[in-house]
Order: C-alpha cells, then sequence, then structure tokens
C-alpha cells in the first residue's frame, strides 16, 4: 500500500510540474508575474493534493477496520466461511475498491486531467 500513496504523490508532484512548466511557456505575461502565478498555483495543488490523499487515506482506513472487524467477528465465533459470508467479505471489497476508484476520480477532477 505504501508503494501506491508513494506512486499517487509522486503523479500529483509530476503533474504539478508539468503544469507548471506549460504555464511558463505560453503565459502572456512577465516573467515575474508567470512566476507569482506559477508559485500560486503549485501551493493550491499541494493544498488540495494534500487534503485529497488524506481523504483517500481516511477512506482506506476505514474501509480495512470495517473488513478487519468483521473478519475478527467470524474468526472469534469460529464460524467457518460459508458462502454468504465469502459473499459478504467480497461485497465489502468491492465497496472499497469504489470507494477507492471514487477518490481517485476526485483527485483527477481537482487537478483538470
Amino acid at each position: 500500500m505504501d508503494d501506491d500513496y508513494k506512486k499517487i504523490a509522486a503523479a500529483f508532484l509530476v503533474g504539478g510540474a508539468v503544469g507548471a512548466l506549460f504555464a511558463l511557456l505560453y503565459a502572456p505575461k512577465s516573467g515575474r508575474e508567470t512566476r507569482k502565478d506559477i508559485a500560486r498555483t503549485a501551493r493550491k495543488i499541494k493544498k488540495e493534493t494534500v487534503h485529497l490523499v488524506e481523504d483517500t487515506i481516511d477512506s482506506v482506513n476505514d474501509f480495512t477496520v470495517d473488513v478487519k472487524d468483521k473478519v475478527s467477528e467470524l474468526i472469534d465465533q469460529g464460524v467457518e466461511l460459508s458462502s454468504g459470508a465469502k459473499k459478504e467479505v467480497i461485497r465489502n471489497l468491492d465497496h472499497g475498491q469504489k470507494v477507492i476508484e471514487k477518490q481517485k476520480k476526485r483527485i483527477i477532477e481537482a487537478l483538470g486531467l
């Protein structure tokens, strides 16, 4: 999971750098104004990225805790995983994947990609 977070963070940083480069190259403003705009935009992207990554991490952590609790309950009860319980675990994993995809979409929309 740590690798995934590092990849997401790296993607944001690279995206921000590419966006700043294009802004610099195509800006009709003076160099000073352009640098201020780029710095302002970079700070804004950084804040948004931090918030979105934190939200994603919180969602994943919440999902992990939920799955862990449900699995622990099953183990504590000494119940073998029936097909119904297996379906519930799969349903929870699907829900977690949807939450992750939703957060990914929010990040992409926030960055305008």
